[in-house]
């Protein structure tokens, strides 16, 4: 498999997390309870684990160094934009942490901030997917060699072996289908 194309495959997975994510915000606010908490600790292990420790990790350690080696420039450049993106998805993804454990304990406003932190950690990804989908790959596509992009594969399976262990993404698999199920239940998507 081509580099580029997993990471695309990986944002498939992503934007249905969101969704995901953006229905039970809508229900907290409809009902002003938080309903199956353990569904957003799930949601928040795949935002650090999936999203950040393996998506971006591939992306941080292989594909923007080869980039930058193939003369894409970081600073004034998409790879700042992107890696500036990262972090602030970091802080929103601890931040909902925050809120949810505030919650967990009993005060109910950090429903309220959970939301606010939820909704602009999915606008914040669903711009940032666009412009890698749109901007950043095919710039990869173009500049790195098919021996290149051969290495960085390579690569992106050591991440995964090591960043999220065996049996990992076969558990975020089996669970994104399972909140499909509760939480998108003959929600069409169309792109």
């Amino acid at each position: 498999m081509q580099p580029i194309k997993d990471l695309k495959t990986e944002h498939d997975a992503v934007r249905t997390t969101l969704t995901i994510l953006d229905k039970i915000c809508q229900e907290i606010e409809n009902s002003g309870e938080i309903p199956a908490i353990h569904h957003l600790d799930q949601l928040l292990e795949f935002f650090r684990v999936f999203v950040d420790q393996c998506h971006h990790g591939k992306e941080e350690e292989l594909l923007f160094p080869a980039l930058e080696k193939a003369g894409v420039l970081r600073e004034g450049g998409p790879i700042g934009v992107m890696l500036k993106e990262h972090q602030q998805g970091r802080e929103y993804v601890r931040n909902m942490d925050a809120a949810l454990a505030e919650f967990k304990k009993g005060n109910q406003s950090a429903g309220g901030e959970f939301i606010k932190t939820a909704k602009a950690y999915i606008n914040l990804l669903h711009q940032h997917i666009e412009k890698e989908n749109n901007v950043l790959f095919p710039i990869a596509e173009a500049h790195l060699s098919e021996q290149e992009q051969a290495e960085i594969w390579e690569g992106f399976e050591q991440i995964e072996t090591q960043k999220i262990g065996a049996g990992k993404h076969e558990e975020f698999h089996k669970m994104l289908e399972d909140l499909e199920n509760i939480y998108l239940e003959g929600i069409i998507e169309t792109d």
